[in-house]
C-alpha cells in the first residue's frame, strides 16, 4: 500500500540491542534470585540437620544415670568394682577435628563420651547364674533369632546383673548363645556365702538383666571413600558422629553419620552440684568445657580420679554446621576468640566468599543423676 512504511535497519537494530539488554537485566536479577534462594534454602536444610543431630544427643543425655551408676568408682551400689571406670559421661577438649585451623581459628570441638543403656533399651530377667554364665527368663522380650540375640548381647557391651535392693554388677560380655538363652561373662560371677558379702544370692534367680555401653560423640575427618578433599587430598569436610566404643570405652566398634559439614561441637553453661551433702544443694557454673576438662583426661568432667559426673546437674550443648557452599558475597569473618559466636567457615584459601554458620544449642537437665547424688 502506498505510504505504508516498515523499520529500516537502524531502527531494527535498535530494537534488538533494546531487547537483548532487557533480556539481559532479566537474566541477571533471575541469576541473583536464585543464589539468594539457595543460600536461604542451605541456611534452612543446615538448621534442620543440627536440629535433628542436636535431638539425637538430647535423647541420650537425659538417659544418663537410669538404671546404671553415674560414677562406678564411689557409687556404693556397684559391688565388684568392674576394671574400667564407668562413668555417666566425660569430656575430651582434645578428640575434635578441624579443617584448616589457620582459616579458622579458635575453633576446638569437644568429644562427649556417655555411659548407660543407650543402645538397648530392654531390661530381662535372669533364670539362673552359675559361674561366668547368666541364663535369661525367655518371656517373649528376647531377640527371636541367633544374630538378632548377638547383636543385643555384643562383646563390646557390659551386662548389668541388679536386685531389688539396688545392688549392681558390671561384667563385659563375652559370649551368647541364643539356644541356652545365656550370656557369657569375662569373670566368674561372684555369689555370696561364707566371707562372701559381695554377689548373687541363691541360685541367682529374677535378677534384673540391662545391656549397657559406651558412645561418643565428636566432630572427626570425613575419610570415607568420595569425601571432598584439597588439591593436596586432605580431607575438607567434617562429621558429628555417634561411635559406639569398646567396653574399654576407648576402641572404636561403630560410627553413625549424624551430620556433616559439623565445625564446631561444645558445651557451655554447665552447673555442677559441689555441696558434698546428700540433702542440699549448691550448684556452681562453668562457662565452658575447658574449665571442666583439660588436656591429658584431667577435670571434673575429665577422665582422670577426680571426675566426679555424679555431681553434674544440667549443661548446654550446641553444634555448629557450616553450609555446603561458600557464598560469594559473603566475607570471611575469622572468630576472634574462644567463646565469641562462629559465623563464618573457610576450607580454601583461594575459596571466594565463605561458608555460612549455623548454631543450634539445647540445654539438657540431668534428673536422674539429681536423684542418685551419689
Amino acid at each position: 500500500m502506498i505510504g505504508t512504511r516498515g523499520f529500516n535497519l537502524v531502527e531494527l537494530l535498535m530494537s534488538l540491542s533494546m531487547a537483548t539488554i532487557l533480556f539481559m537485566s532479566i537474566t541477571v536479577l533471575f541469576v541473583k534470585q536464585s543464589e539468594v534462594m539457595q543460600a536461604q534454602n542451605d541456611v534452612i536444610d543446615v538448621g534442620r540437620e543440627a536440629q535433628f543431630a542436636v535431638d539425637h544427643l538430647r535423647r541420650d543425655l537425659t538417659s544418663l544415670g537410669s538404671n546404671t551408676t553415674p560414677n562406678s568408682d564411689i557409687d556404693p551400689t556397684v559391688c565388684e568394682k568392674p576394671l574400667t571406670s564407668l562413668r555417666a559421661l566425660s569430656v575430651s577438649v582434645e578428640n575434635g577435628d578441624v579443617v584448616r585451623p589457620d582459616l579458622n581459628p579458635f575453633t576446638q570441638p569437644v568429644a562427649l563420651t556417655l555411659f548407660g543403656s543407650l543402645d538397648v533399651k530392654q531390661r530381662f530377667r535372669s533364670a539362673s547364674i552359675s559361674g561366668d554364665k547368666v541364663f535369661l527368663v525367655d518371656d517373649g522380650k528376647l531377640p527371636v533369632s541367633q544374630p538378632a540375640f548377638d547383636d543385643v548381647f555384643a562383646t563390646d557391651r557390659y551386662l548389668r546383673i541388679s536386685d531389688s535392693d539396688g545392688t549392681q554388677f558390671f561384667f563385659v560380655i563375652a559370649s551368647a548363645s541364643f539356644a541356652e538363652r545365656s550370656v557369657s561373662v569375662t569373670q566368674s560371677i561372684p555369689r555370696q556365702g561364707e566371707g562372701q558379702s559381695c554377689g548373687y544370692q541363691g541360685f541367682g534367680q529374677n535378677y534384673m538383666i540391662d545391656v549397657q555401653n559406651f558412645v561418643r560423640y565428636r566432630v572427626a575427618k570425613d575419610v570415607r571413600p568420595g569425601a571432598p578433599v584439597d588439591k593436596n587430598g586432605l580431607p575438607t569436610q567434617t562429621l558429628l558422629l555417634r561411635e559406639r566404643m569398646g567396653a574399654d570405652g576407648t576402641t572404636l566398634r561403630k560410627q553413625l553419620v549424624l551430620a556433616e559439614n559439623a565445625v564446631d561441637f561444645g558445651i557451655v553453661d554447665i552447673a555442677m552440684d559441689n555441696e558434698p551433702a546428700a540433702n542440699r544443694v549448691l550448684l556452681h557454673g562453668y562457662t565452658t568445657a575447658d574449665e571442666v576438662a583439660q588436656k591429658g583426661g584431667g577435670g571434673i568432667l575429665g577422665t582422670g580420679a577426680e571426675a566426679r559426673p555424679e555431681t553434674l546437674r544440667f549443661l548446654t550443648v550446641k553444634l555448629s554446621l557450616r553450609s555446603a557452599w561458600p557464598d560469594a558475597r559473603l566475607a570471611h569473618a575469622p572468630r576472634d576468640g574462644e567463646n565469641k559466636p562462629l559465623l563464618t567457615f573457610r576450607i580454601a584459601d583461594d575459596e571466594v566468599g565463605a561458608h555460612v554458620v549455623t548454631t543450634v544449642a539445647t540445654r539438657v537437665s540431668m534428673p536422674t543423676l539429681v536423684s542418685r547424688n551419689l
